[in-house]
């Protein structure tokens, strides 16, 4: 009975995997629409400059990674973990998207902050990076080699 409910299950996904693509998407125009979707997410590693080592502040604390428009500040996406490990890697999706409205595409300026608190605003003492990409960039390198005054 098991083998025949796992064939059944594997035919159903074979189905729905040879569907044919809506109109929406076919040609084109509706490769560049599927191109736009798929290469929603930057993923990297964030590194901690050794000159900073010493700074870190003591557990808990929170690495915040902001993704952005260079032409607005709102972040597009944000993903704050709490006690990570340095080199730290990471990967921002649709799933981190503040507003589901608005992309993660084309260029992208990549903000990090090691923070005790995890809201939004820099504090006395929050150590920060940053760097450029591109959405459906694979090989990000953010470096931590700040200390906000």
């Amino acid at each position: 009975m098991k083998a025949l409910l796992l064939l059944l299950s594997f035919f159903g996904v074979l189905t729905l995997s040879c569907q044919e693509l809506p109109k929406d998407y076919r040609g084109e125009e509706g490769r560049k629409k599927l191109e736009r979707y798929e290469n929603q997410f930057v993923k990297g590693v964030v590194v901690l400059d050794d000159k900073l080592r010493d700074r870190l502040p003591e557990k808990p604390f929170f690495l915040i990674i902001a993704v952005k428009s260079p032409d607005d500040p709102q972040p597009i996406a944000v993903l704050r973990v709490k006690n990570p490990e340095f080199p730290f890697s990471f990967k921002i999706t649709g799933k981190n998207k503040i507003r589901q409205d608005r992309l993660i595409e084309g260029d992208l300026l990549i903000s990090v902050r090691v923070s005790k608190s995890s809201m939004a605003e820099a504090q006395k003492g929050d150590l920060v990076g940053g760097a450029t990409a591109k959405a459906g960039d694979r090989n990000v390198k953010v470096v931590i080699d700040t200390e906000v005054p």
